[in-house]
C-alpha cells in the first residue's frame, strides 16, 4: 500500500489483511486493480463512494476496451463488487452500486499439463553433483509430489517436515494451513537437501527458510521459476513451463491413478470443489485422446463392423430378460 492510495482502498485492503489474513501478493493485486477503479473514477471526475451503477457499467467497458483477457477483467470486477460491499457493510455508503454488476463469463480452458514421461525426463536431466544441482532437483521433486504453490514452497520452514510420519505441513492462501504426505523419493531428496547442499549454500547465515538460493537468502517465487525454465529447456521439453503447471500435473495424474475429487481437493488446499472439478475434464481429455490411439480400440471398432454385417440366423431364439427369482 502507498500513500496515493486512496483512504477507502486502504481501509478496505487493510480489512482484508486483519480479517481474511491474505498474502501481501493478493492484497498488491486487489490494490492494482482498485487502482484502475481510481483512475476512472478521476478521470470523470467523482469520488469512488459517489460512483452509480452506470458508472461501474460505463467502467467495465472502459476496462474492457483496454484489451484485458476476460479472466482479468472477471478478477477486476470481482475486487470492485467486493470494495463495493465493504463500503456497504460499513455503512458509508447508502446504496450498493455493485450489487448487480455482472462478471464476464470465463473460459473454463483446462490447464495444459506434462505427462508422465515428460515429468521423468525434467526430474532426471537436473545434475546433482554439486549443491545447487541437488536443491533443484529436491525443489522439483517436492512440488511434483505435493501439489503445493510455488509460494507455499518458499515460504516452507525445516521445521515444517516431519519424517518420521512422511508429511509436511504447508501454509496455505488466507493463514490456513494443511498437512500433506511426501512420498518417498521426494523425502530421500529432502534428506540429502539438508544434508548435502543447504549447509553449503547457507554459509554463516542463520535462518529457517528451507529453499535458499546461491548467496543463502531465501528462495523466491520468480527464482523458481527461473531454474524450472533452465533445466526444462535442457531437459528439451518446448511447452511454456512454469511452477504452477506442475501443480496442475500432480492433480491431474492423482486422478488419472483413481484417486478421489475430495480427496485432491484437500491436498490442493482448494476451499472449493469446483475448483478442482475442472481437473476432471482435463484427466477425461487426456484418456479420451489416449484410447483414441490405443490398437486395442481400433481392433473393437473392427470387430464390431464385422459383427454388424454378419447374417442374423433364423433360428437364433429371441432374447429373454432374466426373472428374478
Amino acid at each position: 500500500m502507498t500513500d496515493a492510495t486512496p483512504p477507502l482502498v486502504q481501509a478496505f485492503l487493510e480489512s482484508l489483511l486483519t480479517e481474511q489474513g491474505l498474502s501481501p501478493n493478493t492484497l498488491e493485486s486487489y490494490r492494482r486493480d482498485l487502482t484502475l477503479l481510481t483512475a476512472y473514477a478521476d478521470a470523470i471526475h467523482k469520488p469512488l463512494d459517489h460512483l452509480t451503477e452506470s458508472d461501474l457499467v460505463a467502467f467495465a467497458g472502459w476496462t474492457g476496451s483496454r484489451g484485458y483477457r476476460i479472466s482479468t477483467l472477471a478478477r477486476i470486477l470481482s475486487a470492485v463488487r467486493s470494495f463495493y460491499r465493504f463500503l456497504f457493510i460499513r455503512r458509508w455508503i447508502e446504496q450498493n452500486p455493485a450489487a448487480f454488476l455482472e462478471l464476464p463469463r470465463r473460459d473454463r480452458r483446462l490447464p495444459p499439463v506434462l505427462s508422465t514421461e515428460e515429468v521423468i525426463r525434467l526430474l532426471e536431466s537436473i545434475p546433482t553433483h554439486t549443491p545447487l544441482g541437488i536443491r533443484d532437483r529436491t525443489l522439483f521433486e517436492l512440488l511434483y509430489a505435493t501439489g503445493m504453490r510455488v509460494s507455499e514452497l518458499t515460504g516452507m520452514k525445516v521445521d515444517d517436515i516431519d519424517f518420521e510420519t512422511a508429511t509436511l505441513v504447508c501454509h496455505g492462501k488466507g493463514g490456513k494451513y494443511r498437512r500433506l504426505p511426501i512420498g518417498q523419493v521426494a523425502l530421500t531428496w529432502l534428506k540429502r537437501y539438508l544434508t548435502d547442499a543447504r549447509p553449503v549454500l547457507l554459509r554463516r547465515r542463520r535462518h529457517q527458510i528451507l529453499f535458499v538460493n546461491r548467496r543463502g537468502d531465501p528462495l523466491s517465487r520468480v527464482g523458481v521459476w527461473k531454474r524450472l525454465k533452465h533445466h526444462a529447456r535442457a531437459a528439451g521439453i518446448e511447452t511454456r513451463l512454469f511452477p504452477h503447471r506442475l501443480r496442475h500435473t500432480f492433480a491431474t495424474h492423482l486422478l488419472e491413478g483413481g484417486a478421489d475429487l475430495r480427496v485432491v481437493q484437500t491436498l490442493l488446499g482448494h476451499a472449493s470443489l469446483q475448483t478442482t472439478e475442472i481437473y476432471t475434464h482435463v484427466a477425461v481429455e487426456r484418456l479420451r485422446q489416449a484410447t483414441r490411439q490405443h490398437p486395442l480400440r481400433r481392433m473393437i471398432r473392427r470387430k464390431s463392423r464385422e459383427v454388424d454385417t454378419l447374417p442374423q440366423s433364423a433360428e437364433d431364439p429371441p432374447y429373454m430378460p432374466p426373472t428374478e427369482d
